[in-house]
């Protein structure tokens, strides 16, 4: 029997979606209920910000209830996680809620105007079956005299949703901009060193010395605090990282003999008291007596002794060649050991010649002041690259994993960095070209129900089952779609290692980029057109020469694919996030394989998992370009998308509250969202592409080229719009993306010098130079000129004519003056007024001293000059802003201009704040060049073996302790097994 092609397209399509989206109900049931019983009795997987963060982090236990944590996690405040894990965190959940705002008025608008559209009043003949009932196939099938309309109210949708996103896209960016200025101006991170810090690469070799680099810095507000330069130490970094490679293995060396040792002891006390039990059934007790004792006595521990009770065949051993393979076999203790003491003797020689080696051009430069950093990352010159927020454990000079790449990052020449980066975009863009096949086919894959009328090797699947039908096209290619993606991530983070990126938190943007260019390629472009052209095949096939239209008609059908893509990701993908089965397996097969030591173990007991956004914001950035796209062509993607993000808010804000962790080191401030705000554009993009082709390749039937033209030009239009506000958006807020406005820093600065010069606190409004009080000033001023100028004319054609001089200016002013509430002269550090003494001395300082700053343009008191009668009354008007104090006094203006001397080295911090690493002179110093060797950490046993170990090791020179470990019949160790 003939088998229906359309039939079994549309059916193939129904059947997909409906088994894809039992399926994953059902895994969202069964995840969301395990979720409920194994939270209250997993607290270190499902709730450990409640314990292990500091006091002031921890989170709120959530209600112990099957049910009740989730009206707590959804009323909580998502601000509170600013203040608890950083503000990426925050700003990620915002983009969730954004989007599911977005997909809430799409939900509303689409099923009001475009649904009705799609299927109201169409003859049975031409009308679909299933999902495209609701979609775009619906019109294109119908007789021209009722297409035009339907696609008009198409038109007029997309417009208003474009609108709709234009405008929340600007709110949102406002929103982040406040909230991005006000967490970088916070006490909390404004006091921090990372704040005021900048790494500065590609230095030229005549700014190679600290002394030259101070003096080019010179002109950052409020002074520079303290130089990093960089040295060519390849020979010292291979040194400190054979030592810290022997630590580790020692440390596991260590382990190993006392759980030997530990274990022939306890074998050696069952074997006594089987013996002892042997004797009392023979009643021989008597004559025994004095032979065995009830408890086996502790021995006189030694090294030796442990050497003895432990077989030689037990004991750990290693290959001194490359590898640890090759070479001639010892045992590892005395190995390691020995190796450690030479290791350490080299690296104190080696480090008595740093900064001797070359400059390899990057330096840390920390002002004194956040303003500082600001304006001295933005100032042109020969460095290329300038990098704010730098956090002294962001950096990769930190890796301690593999320090060989130091020389790639913060050590690498400016055209090798440049070389890179090409490369590593180019291996990018031949990866993102190799994926296609596996694309293709996974695309093909989802509509193989189409091809399989006229593939005769595919008929089996026509043939087979529904559930097995449902099963390859609807379940499978959403599997391996997302097996595929979950591997590249690892290829592309060693790209972006590749690339010199010299922060990690930078790393993971770099990542973000690649990752959503991948995934747009290949998890939708491709697929949808491999999708449409399954679905297409039969008709290509019959009439060839139409394979164009044929083509692009079929593309809007290819929804069905991301129909079951968004319904898979959204409730098993959410609520496989919020049960962590991955995470729990990988937390006990560390606890049990790989949490010996006192230092796994505290790793797998107290270090939380963190997230990585450049992973994760892809994904949901991708769903929200799939659902843009498809938002006018199949609207009910727009009830699953919505679905889908109101799952992953819930899973992402239980996760981001009671799970996650996000360091300080790594916090990028938000700067992942403008990238996500970005990528909304590009779904809108390739929504008015597809429907303006759309309409362009209608155009070709009979009857409709002149309508089919003009509904293409409307897209095309809306196309440049969006394009124009693009523009405009990034132009608009990059600039303030990234750095601090200077107005904000100055008005900050401007408190800061009246509390530290007066102790009052407020700010002096001289010392604002973005007030708008002082630009009204300038301005009144400005106006005021020709009428001091008609005065003055006036006085002296009443001096020339004999007549009585009307009363001058000047006689005005100083009657104001005597009346007018009076400034003190700002106070210099020596105690003398600005009148007093206007000059200072600015001393050169080393490395370890405060350097004084260059004169502030704000800094200096207004200068005495004869004021208008306008600005008389400004002042009259300001009065109210003056202290009680000043009222009292009185001013006279000097006869000669008297400045404010340059202004002394200002500090953000305040006295009684700890600010974290700004008292650490190594904060940027590569740690081979002052790190000390890393203690050896051992459990400690009954028996008391690890003293005897710790002083073993001390005596030939190597750091060990038992401190905070102890080692019983469990071995624990801070909460965890170590055996």
């Amino acid at each position: 029997m003939a088998v229906d092609p359309n039939k079994v397209a549309t059916s193939n399509s129904s059947k997909a979606f409906v088994t894809s989206f039992v399926a994953n109900v059902g895994l969202l049931s069964i995840e969301v209920g395990a979720f409920a019983i194994l939270k209250a009795r997993m607290s270190r997987i499902y709730s450990p910000r409640t314990y292990l963060p500091p006091p002031a982090k921890r989170a709120h236990p959530l209600p112990a209830s099957y049910w009740r944590w989730l009206p707590a996690v959804i009323k909580d405040n998502p601000e509170d996680i600013i203040h608890k894990n950083g503000l990426d965190a925050y700003m990620f959940l915002r983009f969730i809620k954004m989007l599911i705002w977005v997909f809430t008025l799409f939900t509303i608008i689409t099923m009001a105007v475009i649904v009705p559209l799609d299927t109201v009043g169409f003859q049975a003949m031409y009308e679909h079956k299933d999902l495209d009932k609701i979609s775009w196939l619906n019109i294109s099938d119908a007789p021209a005299h009722s297409q035009n309309t339907r696609y008009a109210g198409h038109i007029i949708v997309a417009y208003l949703l474009t609108f709709a996103i234009f405008w929340l896209i600007r709110k949102e960016m406002l929103h982040f901009v406040h909230v991005r200025h006000k967490y970088l101006n916070s006490k909390f991170h404004s006091k921090k060193a990372q704040a005021r810090t900048v790494l500065v690469t590609s230095v030229p070799d005549d700014l190679g010395t600290e002394h030259d680099m101070r003096i080019w810095a010179s002109f950052a507000p409020g002074g520079i605090d303290r130089i990093w330069l960089y040295y060519d130490t390849k020979l010292l970094n291979k040194v400190y990282e054979d030592r810290e490679n022997a630590c580790w293995a020692l440390e596991t060396v260590c382990e190993k003999l006392l759980r030997e040792a530990t274990l022939v002891w306890k074998l050696q006390q069952k074997a006594h008291k089987h013996s002892l039990a042997a004797k009392k059934k023979r009643n021989d007790t008597e004559a025994g007596k004095g032979d065995l004792p009830e408890e086996l006595p502790l021995p006189e521990v030694s090294l030796q002794w442990m050497f003895d009770v432990v077989p030689p065949k037990k004991r750990p051993t290693t290959r001194t060649g490359t590898l640890g393979i090759l070479g001639r076999k010892v045992e590892s203790y005395e190995h390691y050991k020995s190796e450690i003491a030479r290791l350490s003797k080299e690296l104190e020689e080696a480090r008595q010649t740093v900064g001797q080696g070359k400059f390899m051009g990057s330096a840390f430069i920390r002002t004194n002041i956040q303003m500082g950093a600001t304006v001295l990352a933005q100032c042109p010159g020969k460095m290329v690259r300038k990098e704010m927020e730098t956090n002294p454990k962001d950096t990769m000079v930190h890796c301690e994993l593999s320090l060989d790449f130091i020389d790639s990052y913060i050590l690498t020449p400016f055209r090798e960095m440049q070389f890179r980066k090409v490369t590593s975009w180019v291996a990018t863009i031949g990866l993102i070209i190799g994926w296609i096949p596996a694309a293709t086919f996974i695309g093909a894959l989802s509509n193989a129900g189409s091809a399989c009328a006229e593939a005769s090797w595919l008929k089996w699947i026509c043939d087979a089952p529904a559930v097995a039908q449902g099963i390859i096209t609807g379940i499978l290619p959403p599997l391996l779609l997302a097996i595929v993606f979950g591997v590249l991530p690892f290829i592309l983070r060693g790209l972006a290692w590749y690339e010199c990126v010299p922060r990690y938190s930078l790393m993971s943007i770099s990542v973000y980029r690649r990752f959503y260019l991948f995934l747009l390629i290949h998890g939708f472009l491709i697929v949808t057109l491999s999708s449409g052209l399954a679905k297409a095949a039969t008709d290509i096939v019959d009439n060839p020469a139409t394979a164009i239209q044929t083509l692009a008609s079929k593309l809007p059908g290819a929804s069905t694919f991301f129909l079951t893509y968004i319904v898979t990701q959204g409730l098993s993908g959410a609520a496989t996030a919020l049960l962590q089965l991955f995470p729990i397996v990988l937390h006990y097969l560390k606890k049990f394989l790989f949490g010996r030591t006192p230092r796994q173990a505290f790793s797998v007991t107290f270090v939380m998992p963190l997230v990585d956004f450049g992973l994760v914001l892809p994904r949901m950035s991708l769903l929200a370009t799939i659902g843009f796209t498809y938002s006018v062509l199949t609207p009910f993607i727009n009830v699953m998308a919505l679905v889908s993000f109101v799952m992953f808010y819930i899973a992402w804000k239980y996760l981001l509250t009671q799970v996650m962790d996000q360091p300080d080191a790594l916090e990028t401030a938000g700067l992942y969202y403008p990238m996500a705000m970005q990528n909304l554009f590009v779904g809108l993009y390739i929504e008015h592409v597809c429907l303006a082709c759309l309409f362009f390749l209608k155009a070709s039937k009979d009857g409709q080229r002149v309508a089919s033209i003009v509904q293409g030009i409307c897209m095309i239009v809306l196309f440049l719009l969006t394009i124009f506000y693009h523009i405009y958006i990034k132009n608009t807020f990059d600039p303030i993306t990234y750095y601090l406005p200077m107005s904000m820093a100055t008005q900050k600065l401007a408190k800061k010098y009246v509390k530290d010069t007066t102790g009052i606190a407020g700010a002096h409004d001289d010392l604002d130079l973005f007030a708008k009080d002082r630009f009204r000033k300038a301005k009144k001023h400005v106006k005021l000129l020709p009428r001091m100028l008609d005065n003055k004319l006036d006085d002296l054609k009443a001096k020339v004519t004999g007549d009585e001089p009307r009363k001058s200016a000047e006689s005005r002013i100083k009657k104001s003056l005597e009346t007018a509430p009076t400034v003190p002269p700002l106070p210099l550090p020596n105690g003398k007024d600005a009148g007093q003494d206007a000059s200072t001395s600015a001393v050169a300082t080393g490395a370890d001293h405060t350097t004084s700053a260059a004169p502030l343009p704000f800094a200096a008191a207004e200068v005495p000059r004869p004021p208008s009668v306008r600005s008389n009354l400004s002042l009259r008007s300001n009065a109210s802003k003056k202290s009680k104090a000043s009222k009292d006094k009185e001013i006279k203006a000097p006869s000669h201009p008297v400045f404010d001397p340059p202004a002394p080295a200002l500090s953000d911090s305040d006295n009684d704040s700890d600010n974290d690493d700004s008292d650490d002179e190594h904060a940027f110093d590569h740690p081979a060049t002052y790190k000390d060797q890393p203690f050896i950490w051992i459990p400690e046993d009954t028996l008391g073996l690890s003293k005897v170990i710790i002083k073993d090791l001390e005596k030939a020179g190597v750091y060990a302790s038992d401190l905070g470990s102890y080692d019983e019949s469990q071995r624990n160790c801070g909460g965890e097994s170590t055996s």
